[in-house]
């Protein structure tokens, strides 16, 4: 207790003493060190959660459900389908069968999927129809009418991801010629073009099945794929445990089990995270440490002064931590008032715009506080090292500066 009583003196002496444009300005580099250590992460965390987003809003859903391998797709639909949405934790359920697999206009052409979908029931499970970048999206009742993903129709829109693979130059209204699975060829009027601004989910067509149903005969209440939405808070796995045993011969995949698709741009979002993360830390040990070791210099003869009077190395080593404990915290404290209450509500209100769309900052307290942690730890170390290494220098040598 004697130890910290005499370091906690010597530190607010030192601080009062101190001179006040370098006291503000290593406050201000522990404040942007602070704010960089959660913008940059924050935003990259931000994009992350954009990309799981549109993974489930536009192309798995939370629960998809396949035929078993000896099974090509699933049959008496609609009675299953009314199962899975009386079941505890569903929110709505959709299906889907496949009945193309190309499409083309003029002279270009290319492998796509399409794939026949209840309007009503879709637009509840996924957020494509809400996307329209032209025209309409699809009714129930529609016949000839097609929709398009922005990366198969092209719509003029040269910026966009895979335009060259695309059909170009195709807008609602166009007739576009599509290649069953059974082998004939329909034309389409495309009723709309959405735009998901996600690539994996923008490479898909869509029509009715009533449609499905004159042309393919074999798709009537049969479907290749189920897609689940869940209840906000509903835990997927115990859903999943429901739905088992509606049905034998099924295969229940969540979007995490399908989230391989975008696996490599997270990983690349959370390495560039914390690479930053390292970079700001080290900004922070070199700023500590380079004001301690300027300070310590300074005061040399003042250290031997302290030491010669009877004040031992321990108070004077932990003084300095103290006071680096003390820039550390103003610094966290502005920079997190500056962050919570100004940067966030900004970013919120003017998104930054990514490939996959608008991006806002995305931060916990978990992250905040640990950042707060980590950064006092930072200047600690940075603090002990050039202090203990002043303490070590003879008491004579030190008063006499040599």
């Amino acid at each position: 207790m004697k130890t910290l009583r005499v370091s906690a003196f010597l530190a607010i002496r030192s601080v009062i003493r101190s001179n006040y444009g370098i006291a503000a300005t290593t406050t201000l580099m522990m404040l942007l060190i602070y704010v960089s250590l959660l913008f940059l992460p924050s935003l990259i965390q931000g994009a992350i959660n954009r990309v799981n987003a549109q993974l489930v809003n536009t192309l798995t859903s939370n629960i998809v459900i396949t035929p078993g391998s000896k099974a090509a797709s699933i049959d008496d639909a609609s009675s299953y389908l009314a199962k899975i949405r009386q079941t505890a934790g569903v929110q709505q359920a959709t299906a889907v069968y496949r009945v193309g697999t190309q499409v083309a206009y003029g002279a270009n052409s290319g492998s796509w999927t399409v794939d026949a979908i209840d309007p009503a029931t879709y637009g509840e499970v996924f957020t494509t129809p809400s996307n329209i970048l032209e025209g309409r999206t699809l009714t129930s009742h529609d016949t000839g009418k097609v929709l398009l993903g922005i990366g198969v129709a092209g719509a003029g829109q040269t910026g966009v991801r895979g335009y060259k693979a695309s059909l170009q130059s195709v807008h609602a209204g166009d007739k576009v010629n599509t290649t069953l699975t059974t082998g004939q060829v329909a034309a389409f009027t495309v009723a709309g073009i959405y735009d998901d601004q996600f690539p994996q989910s923008d490479d898909d067509a869509y029509i009715t099945t009533g449609e499905a149903q004159q042309l393919v005969p074999a798709s009537t209440d049969r479907a290749t794929t189920i897609y689940v939405r869940t209840d906000s808070g509903a835990s997927i796995d115990q859903v999943v445990q429901r739905l088992t045993p509606l049905r034998s011969g099924m295969k229940f995949l969540t979007s995490a089990d399908l989230g391989t698709t975008v696996e490599d741009q997270v990983a690349t979002f959370k390495l560039i995270s914390n690479i930053l993360k390292i970079i700001s830390l080290l900004i922070a040990a070199i700023t500590i440490f380079t004001i301690t070791y300027i300070d310590l210099v300074n005061k040399r003869r003042q250290i031997g002064i302290e030491r010669a009077i009877g004040i031992r190395s321990a108070p004077i080593i932990l003084s300095y931590v103290i006071k680096a404990w003390s820039y550390a915290i103003a610094g966290v404290g502005t920079g997190f008032v500056l962050f919570r209450y100004a940067i966030t509500p900004v970013v919120q209100h003017r998104p930054f715009h990514f490939p996959n769309g608008p991006v806002t900052l995305a931060t916990t307290w978990h992250e905040m506080s640990q950042d707060l942690i980590i950064l006092i730890i930072v200047a600690t170390l940075a603090a002990l090292i050039p202090s203990i290494r002043s303490v070590r220098i003879r008491i004579l040598d030190a008063i006499w500066g040599i």
